[in-house]
């Protein structure tokens, strides 16, 4: 427990978030299971949730505006 301090500065902390946050859409474009603590005797089960083509292009869209924006 860190009893509410940080073991990184705030600004290593928000590039730890945002490394994550890249790295979960990653994961959900290329469709890797994740795990659910849902399994029988409460272990870990591997789950993948599919990904309708058409919202997959207007993710890859939102991406391409956002990038612009960061450009901008």
């Amino acid at each position: 427990m860190t009893d509410g301090s940080l073991y990184y500065s705030p600004k290593k902390v928000c590039q730890i978030i945002v490394a994550s946050c890249m790295l979960h859409n990653l994961a959900l474009r290329r469709q890797v299971p994740f795990l659910q603590e849902d399994g029988p005797e409460g272990g870990l089960v591997a789950a993948v949730e599919p990904v309708d083509s058409e919202e997959e292009e207007a993710e890859e869209k939102d991406i391409d505006n956002r990038n612009n924006v960061i450009q901008q």
